[in-house]
């Protein structure tokens, strides 16, 4: 929607039969009495985030690879088939990567004139598995679950959903332009001049400052045996902020 109403703003600015921003390359191409001005407005609020994410990751290592990956195949199928059960979370597999390992079986100093310790390999296998819901509830039941499977939370954050973002603009972007066109006409007054025409507009959707990620470290096989609790998670702010610039002709 931001986009289409910056697009009528465009069309009905380009195709204007009186003005147009690119006729005034200089101060003597602008007609005599007329002022031609920049101006920039801003506007910022700050919008409670929406969206839950966690990424969760199933790890493993196996001397042998086959037995290595059919482990994570297995285990993942369960986890996706659990996280498909929940209908208000949205589910999605990432990145899985296997990858050998040379290790010492024996780390210990080594004497004068002893050989080098033969190394051992071994293969060491990630899969991971995102989730994403407006339901909040929802997705932490399900990353609780998950963890009792054998999955490690890597990372769990709020931010804003797509949707939420879009409208907050659209609502910047109205506040903006009126913002910028009581400055135009500011302007004139303070010139002595009877009206202001906004001829060219530029508008900066600058984005939001992404929250600070929650890391989880891996667990002990004393924690993973035992009962855990859900996760915890509390929405945070984002900064949005827009910026819209603007050629003024003041008559």
């Amino acid at each position: 929607m931001r986009f289409f109403l910056v697009a009528i703003l465009f069309c009905a600015l380009s195709f204007s039969p009186r003005v147009n921003a690119q006729d005034y390359k200089t101060i003597l191409d602008i007609p005599a009495g007329q002022a031609l001005v920049n101006l920039s407005a801003t506007e910022r609020v700050e919008v409670e985030q929406d969206l839950l994410v966690a990424t969760l990751r199933f790890e493993t290592e196996d001397k042998d690879p086959r037995m290595l990956q059919d482990r994570i195949n297995a285990l993942m199928t369960k986890a996706l088939a659990k996280a498909k059960s929940y209908k208000e979370v949205k589910s999605s597999t990432q990145q899985y990567y296997v990858y050998p390992y040379d290790f010492d079986p024996n780390p210990r100093p080594y004497n004068s004139g002893e050989p080098q310790h033969k190394l051992e390999r071994t293969w060491r296998g990630q899969q991971a598995l995102q989730l994403e819901s407006l339901k909040a509830d929802d997705l932490l039941k399900l990353a609780g679950e998950l963890q009792e499977m054998g999955l490690v939370m890597n990372d769990l954050n709020y931010t804003l959903s797509p949707a939420l973002l879009e409208q907050t603009q659209d609502s910047l972007l109205e506040a903006t332009l009126k913002k910028l066109m009581t400055k135009a006409d500011r302007a004139a007054r303070a010139l002595g001049k009877s009206s202001a025409e906004l001829l060219e507009i530029n508008v900066d959707m600058g984005g939001f400052q992404q929250p600070q990620m929650m890391r989880a470290m891996s667990m002990g096989a004393e924690m993973a045996s035992s009962k855990m609790d859900a996760p915890v998670a509390a929405p945070g702010q984002s900064d949005i902020t827009l910026t819209v610039s603007a050629r003024a002709m003041l008559k």
